[in-house]
């Protein structure tokens, strides 16, 4: 019985384990690319909207990920790319970044 426990034990931790992945983005790489990249070295799937266009390039500047934690990368990314990303479960969403307005100046009298 004790093995019986600790083999479900590692075999949950073996779930839980974070998947590590291996990236380059720039302004040349497609959505559609960076999604294939990440889904042919993950369990991950991404979900979108019909306002993202996966044959845009929505990353600013180029970054180069080896073996980096899909957490550590969506957060990483989500600091310079045009799109935010966000992780439930095995799917990473993509979503337009909403265009926060600055409040307008007041004139002094």
């Amino acid at each position: 019985m004790k093995h019986i426990i600790s083999a479900c034990f590692f075999l949950f931790s073996l779930c839980m384990s974070a998947q590590n992945v291996t990236v380059t983005v720039d302004q040349n790489v497609t959505l559609k690319e960076f999604f294939k990249q990440i889904e042919n070295q993950t369990d991950f799937k991404f979900a979108f909207t019909d306002q993202i266009d996966t044959n845009k390039k929505y990353f600013n500047q180029k970054s180069s990920f080896k073996q980096t934690d899909i957490q550590k990368l969506v957060s990483e990314l989500n600091k310079t790319a045009s799109v935010q990303f966000s992780i439930v479960g095995n799917n990473i969403f993509v979503k337009q970044k909403s265009q926060t307005q600055k409040p307008a100046k007041k004139k002094a009298s």
